[in-house]
């Protein structure tokens, strides 16, 4: 089993205290600087020559740790302590544990009571009382010229005479011609005035309307992606470096961006990255497997009591909704692309704050309870991969019999 599946196999079966105390004693071990193998020599009592003889310090440890577990130099020592956690516990020599932080008691203020200060009484405004109007009587009028007298009034008034009635000598002449001029006119422009009414058939032009010219297409540019055709393949931050940026499993799918060496960069979610070409695929088959027989075949042969929601729903959900739904996780971890949420049987993968895969750890389900599910895309001698339109279900096998499953969203 690859080291770095070894440590999420160990961080499945420790809690996040024990893993703890064991990085106190090393960091308390390691002090200014000393060699791994002599570190692990003085913490177990015993040697392991395949350790890197390199001097590193407390504080190089808990860089590491910090920044997730990215420099392999450092792995197989921290897994290979990790395993025998219990042994380096109970030595008789005790390691002195991390300081706690001291708790800061803050004296409260002693709160001073304000002396009461009286309200000003209100002032009262004696407004004056209003002075009595005497009312002055008003002279009754007198006019300046007298008023005449009806009698006088009369002699200006104008004497209205009865109007004479018209004369009607001439209306009947006027009527009489009136008709006549309609009559003689009707006659002589009915032939005009029919022409006018008569609707007259006129040759219609069709234009033709000009067709839009067709927009351009603009052609994006292809985009290809490579596969990881094993378990636990390094990506590193530069062609044939040593610093692993990533650890990738088979089947793990990434967009290239360019080749250089035996090394293809590919897109690591803004990161840097270099995967060897013979560990990557370009040829990835299709199989006709559908979304429904995959989730049935999940929902029949694995263990999902712990779940306690339907296999989906948990791929539209962020870690707080993934806690609200089933709780606290017992430990967490992270690394340059996911973060890992570790329960009871199994962990979730979080990728860009959302669930991106479930694992079940120590299923001890076989090849032969996948052939339901028809020819794999991919198998090697530890792990296969089946894929349908949505979900990719993979298989890990371990050199200590157990295997653990994943079903990841794609």
């Amino acid at each position: 089993m690859h080291v770095s599946e070894r440590l999420l196999q160990l961080y499945a079966d420790t809690n996040a205290a024990t893993r703890t105390k064991l990085q106190d004693v090393i960091k308390q071990n390691l002090g200014d600087g000393k060699s791994l193998t002599v570190s692990f020599e003085e913490l177990t009592g015993m040697t392991e020559p395949s350790l890197p003889t390199e001097e590193k310090s407390a504080s190089d440890f808990a860089g590491w740790i910090k920044d997730g577990k990215k420099d392999a130099t450092f792995l197989p020592y921290y897994v290979s302590l990790l395993e025998m956690h219990e042994d380096v516990l109970n030595k008789d020599a005790t390691v002195p544990q991390s300081a706690s932080i001291d708790k800061i008691i803050v004296k409260g203020t002693p709160i001073v009571d304000k002396a009461s200060v009286p309200a000003p009484e209100p002032t009262v405004v004696e407004t004056p009382k209003q002075e009595e109007r005497v009312t002055a009587a008003k002279p009754r009028y007198t006019p300046e010229i007298p008023v005449p007298s009806r009698a006088e009034r009369a002699k200006y008034q104008r004497t209205i005479e009865p109007a004479r009635p018209r004369r009607k000598s001439g209306k009947w002449i006027g009527v009489l011609f009136l008709l006549a001029l309609l009559i003689g006119g009707g006659y002589i422009g009915y032939p005009y005035v029919m022409d006018l009414l008569e609707p007259k058939q006129e040759a219609k032009v069709v234009e033709e309307t000009p067709k839009p010219d067709p927009e351009p297409v603009v052609q994006e540019p292809e985009t290809n992606y490579v596969w990881l055709t094993s378990k636990n393949v390094s990506l590193v931050s530069e062609p044939n470096g040593t610093t692993v940026t990533y650890i990738g499993d088979i089947g793990d799918r990434y967009e290239i961006l360019k080749e250089q060496d035996d090394h293809v960069e590919v897109n690591l979610d803004g990161t840097t990255a270099w995967a060897p070409l013979d560990a990557v695929t370009s040829d990835w088959p299709t199989r006709d497997l559908t979304d429904s027989a995959l989730l049935d075949w999940v929902n029949m042969n694995l263990n999902n009591d712990w779940l306690g929601e339907s296999i989906p729903d948990f791929f539209a959900m962020n870690e707080p909704a993934l806690t609200e739904t089933i709780g606290a996780p017992y430990g967490r971890e992270t690394d340059a692309l996911n973060a890992y949420a570790f329960y009871n049987d199994g962990f979730f993968v979080i990728q860009q704050d959302k669930v991106h895969a479930i694992d079940w750890t120590n299923t001890q389900t076989t090849r032969e309870v996948f052939s339901p599910l028809g020819e794999p895309v991919l198998e090697t001698n530890d792990a296969m991969v089946y894929e349908s339109e949505t979900y990719s279900l993979r298989l890990f096998e371990g050199s200590n019999g157990q295997t653990r499953v994943r079903l990841t969203e794609k």
